[in-house]
């Protein structure tokens, strides 16, 4: 059965700036972790219900929490989700100042039907004074 995307959704596909991987399902990201060369961290991801919106709230210290102690396989795991989502490796306030992406995703890791229906353009529109050379990019 194909999942059929919401408005929100598909806007954001478009976008090239907003990562796939933010609309995982728990599945494809258990998938992506058994991929990863880590199959026996799936079940953990699954348990925790960590989709693609919550991926990027799974940093060093989360991992543990989760059941995941080896520090090597933590940080390979973490410098991954990174990678997947395209995000520097620096504090996440740092980033959220700098990169509009990693501001919208914080948001679309919350649930509820507000953020369901919130685009990337939305989301530049209504916050263009913290960002407003990425409002220009958008607009032309």
């Amino acid at each position: 059965m194909q999942r059929r995307n919401s408005r929100a959704v598909e806007c954001d596909l478009q976008t090239s700036s907003v990562p796939s991987s933010l609309y995982w399902n728990i599945e494809e990201v258990a998938q992506w972790i058994e991929e990863l060369g880590f199959p026996q961290y799936s079940v953990c991801f699954r348990l925790n219900f960590i989709n693609g919106r919550k991926l990027i709230a799974i940093d060093g210290s989360a991992l543990p929490n989760m059941g995941i102690h080896d520090y090597e396989h933590i940080k390979k795991i973490t410098e991954s989700i990174r990678d997947l989502l395209g995000i520097e490796k620096v504090k996440k306030k740092e980033i959220a100042m700098k990169d509009p992406r990693y501001a919208y995703m914080e948001i679309k890791r919350r649930s509820g039907t507000m953020t369901d229906h919130l685009t990337y353009k939305d989301f530049l529109r209504t916050n263009k004074m913290f960002f407003p050379d990425h409002v220009r990019k958008m607009s032309m």
